[in-house]
């Protein structure tokens, strides 16, 4: 299965078999991870593969991987860590290869090789137990026109994107020249930061699917003119 069809499939795994992948399939992960598309060029960012002894998290359901996340913080980091590793979300389960985000996790027994970039968030990932794909009719999702200003099938790659705690807090709108506006939801009630960080990686989740979905036309900008909207957050332009 190819990352696009992944996208109408994929769910986030929470069983796993105990036993390890092998080397050849991790350095394959690694392969693809070095020649993912970045959101922001000039960012700085790494990760490290490691097994349980050295990541913890509040789940109770045991991954024999984690994928250590870090990055410099510099403007829309968390929105790039968020659009390369859903691609790599997306690599893996066309593998076969079970997946799923992780906020409330972080490095164990481990010293951060490279200080100048922090720990952003870690993604679990193994062998699963049971089914790994889905139906469409089992997403819980929005409907598109919730997400946009315009009933528009061609963002329904985005609305089939996972977030932090299925929050889907993207909204879409139309310009004139064919290009969209991408904005992110201020919370109604106030939210921890790290919920507010974790909706900011969401809308690179997001922005991955429309890459995905649309690899040869794709182009992302931070600083194109935009009306700004009540309760929204302008996270960017992109053309399809």
């Amino acid at each position: 299965m190819n990352l696009e069809d992944t996208i109408y499939k994929r769910q986030s795994i929470r069983k796993y078999e105990k036993s390890p992948l092998g080397p050849e399939i991790l350095n394959e992960l690694r392969n693809f991870i070095s020649n993912a598309k970045v959101l922001n060029p000039d960012i700085d960012w790494s990760y490290d593969i490691v097994g349980p002894k050295n990541f913890r998290m509040l789940q109770r359901f045991k991954p024999p991987h984690a994928l250590l996340l870090f990055s410099e913080t510099k403007q829309n980091y968390l929105q790039n860590i968020g659009f390369i590793f859903q691609q790599v979300d997306l690599y893996l389960q066309s593998r076969g290869i079970g997946s799923c985000w992780i906020g409330a996790g972080n490095p164990k027994n481990y010293d951060n090789p490279n200080p100048e970039q922090k720990f952003i968030i870690l993604m679990v990932f193994g062998k699963p137990q049971g089914e790994i794909y889905r139906e469409r009719s089992q997403f819980e999702r929005k409907i598109v026109c919730e997400i946009s200003d315009e009933r528009d099938s061609k963002l329904i790659p985005a609305q089939l994107a996972p977030s932090a705690a299925n929050s889907q807090t993207w909204y879409f709108t139309h310009n004139d020249d064919g290009s969209y506006n991408l904005y992110r939801n201020k919370p109604k009630f106030r939210l921890n930061k790290k919920m507010d960080a974790w909706n900011q990686i969401d809308m690179g989740i997001a922005l991955a699917h429309m890459y995905v979905a649309n690899q040869e036309t794709f182009k992302f900008s931070l600083d194109k003119p935009h009306e700004e909207l009540k309760d929204k957050v302008f996270e960017g332009s992109f053309t399809i």
